[in-house]
């Protein structure tokens, strides 16, 4: 096929997703001198899982309690994710910038004190915590305001580009390659550093709906930082541990936290409290094991599962109602109405959904990095949800900080980018362009997600065995043989196309990974149906890594602080 003419930018620092982590990158990439250029396949003023706002504020502050020191959640943060989360990265990015954070998101007029009596905070504890590290704050203005704060700075702002690949010559990044798509056009960024800010991983299971969008996170993160990044030469770890959480009946909003936070139980149809059979801690202890104990008792004829609010004092009630609940999801109390239930009164059907990567267990899967958020590509960071570092918004913000410092710092001493070949430049270019050429015999993004959905929910669900991930690892081969024939009759439908090769590069990193991965751990984040116990050998991370036209599987000890 003919090329179109390759539109260029020559940056510093490109950032590649403009949600939590994205914003704070590129601007403390530009604070720190970098030219920069934001990047993102939607808008920039809203993107990413906290688009629409949070509710909940991870922090250490250093108040004067005992757990509220960098010191002890560090030692919490180490066990609950047992070790497979380096605690470097955690000191140098969350602990490092977050009261900072937190005075500088007041200033941009966030309300971060929404309570009434002494510092004006609202504290939760929650996953096993052992203190109240969740802030109650109203986030529903916080993306805008921080791209506002990017866009004061000078970074450029460039919307509706879908990154296809990293270019990479000599062992060097040279930039990076997207699709225009509302126009057709290609965009070529040539820059000395990379961060990538593309967030957790969905739409890779079938969903309970059966509307593969009614999600709890943001559906339009499809993998694009994964594949990139893995494509390119750089490790990714852990990617058999998937995400999981409780959401209200065909509603893909969770709500959790803000209701474990206030002391919400959950109930079996017994109306018997079920997650102390399966943790010590019971609602307090960590999201996995809360997803377990609703996905078992209904599984074993206990369920339908529910969330009993019911003996909450009325101010505590209140304060969900009208402060979290409607933050989280401004529609959460449409529905309890179309629904007819009252939480003062009522319980509310609950069920397990996931799939995702995970966003808030631990960040136990994504992007090798070390402290600076650089991958082990010279020149590529990465932080927030598609990172092996500290979810939640406040760790992705954190995240993206230190990244955006780091990526500015190497792109200082780095000399210029290499030129791209253009050969191969023009053949990634007609890769990426090659389903708006295709008008017969195609297959569509939708046949192509729903098949690649259909594998993932059978075979590399809850219950995994060697032979059904066996057979998964060969179905996902055979669906890679029908990349060729997607076909997009516009630009949205090329976008689509360029994420279901999203979805599928990631589908085949979490199967590999578990069919590895011969034990259980994290509860339904990776069961394996033949090995249903976690086995001390196995305590350890699993990373992979493109070599050539091969996979190289290494492992990873526990970190010890």
């Amino acid at each position: 096929m003919r090329v179109p003419e390759i539109l260029e930018t020559e940056v510093d620092v490109v950032v590649v997703g403009a949600g939590s982590t994205g914003g704070m990158a590129a601007l403390s990439a530009r604070q720190a001198g970098a030219t920069v250029a934001l990047v993102d396949k939607a808008g920039i003023y809203r993107s990413g899982c906290g688009a629409a706002g949070e509710d909940h504020f991870v922090a250490v502050l250093e108040l004067g309690e005992d757990w509220d020191t960098p010191e002890a959640f560090l030692r919490w943060y180490n066990g609950l994710t047992q070790g497979l989360c380096n605690p470097k990265v955690v000191e140098n990015s969350f602990l490092r910038h977050i009261r900072w954070l937190v005075s500088y998101l007041e200033d941009l007029g966030i309300p971060m004190r929404l309570g009434r009596e002494g510092d004006g905070y609202i504290r939760t504890g929650s996953y096993s915590a052992p203190g109240r590290y969740w802030i109650n704050f109203d986030g529903r203005d916080l993306p805008p305001r921080v791209a506002a704060e990017a866009r004061k700075a000078g970074v450029a702002f460039f919307p509706k580009r879908a990154v296809t690949d990293l270019l990479v010559e000599e062992d060097r990044l040279a930039g990076l390659l997207a699709v225009e798509y509302r126009t057709g056009r290609l965009h070529l960024f040539r820059c000395k550093a990379v961060v990538l800010g593309t967030g957790n991983v969905c739409r890779m299971y079938d969903n309970p709906s059966g509307e593969p969008f009614n999600l709890w996170n943001s559906p339009f993160n499809t993998g694009l930082g994964h594949k990139v990044a893995f494509e390119a030469g750089a490790k990714v770890a852990n990617m058999e541990f998937i995400g999981f959480n409780i959401t209200p009946k065909n509603f893909g909003s969770p709500g959790l936290a803000g209701l474990m936070g206030m002391g919400a139980h959950i109930v079996n149809a017994a109306g018997e409290r079920i997650v102390f059979k399966y943790h010590p801690l019971g609602e307090k202890g960590p999201r996995w094991a809360l997803c377990q104990a609703v996905y078992w008792e209904t599984k074993e004829g206990r369920g339908p599962c529910y969330i009993d609010a019911r003996h909450l004092a009325e101010a505590d009630m209140e304060h969900l109602l009208t402060r979290l609940l409607p933050v989280d999801k401004k529609s959460f109390n449409d529905y309890l109405r179309q629904k007819g239930l009252d939480l003062r009164k009522d319980l509310l059907e609950v069920e397990v959904t996931g799939g995702e990567i995970p966003a808030m267990v631990g960040q136990l899967s994504g992007i090798l990095v070390d402290e600076s958020m650089s991958t082990t590509l010279p020149g590529l960071y990465a932080a927030g949800g598609c990172a092996l570092a500290m979810g939640s918004l406040s760790g992705s913000m954190c995240g993206g900080i230190t990244a955006g410092r780091s990526a500015a710092a190497f792109a200082a001493r780095a000399g210029s980018p290499p030129e791209p070949r253009r050969a191969h430049l023009e053949e990634l270019a007609s890769r990426a362009l090659a389903p708006m050429e295709r008008k017969q015999d195609g297959i569509s993004f939708r046949e192509f997600e729903d098949k690649l959905r259909q594998i993932m929910s059978r075979y590399v669900g809850v219950g995994r065995t060697a032979k059904g991930l066996t057979t998964a690892i060969e179905e996902l081969s055979w669906l890679e043989g029908m990349v060729p024939r997607l076909q997009a009759a516009d630009g949205h439908e090329l976008m689509r196309c360029l994420e279901a090769r999203e979805l599928l590069a990631v589908s085949r990193m979490i199967a590999r990974g578990a069919l590895v991965r011969e034990e259980s751990r994290f509860g339904l984040s990776h069961y394996r149906g033949d090995f249903p116990e976690p086995r001390e050998e196995w305590h350890k991370s699993i990373l992979q890594q493109k070599v050539g036209g091969s996979v190289e599987i290494s492992f990873q000890p526990p970190y010890a602080l």
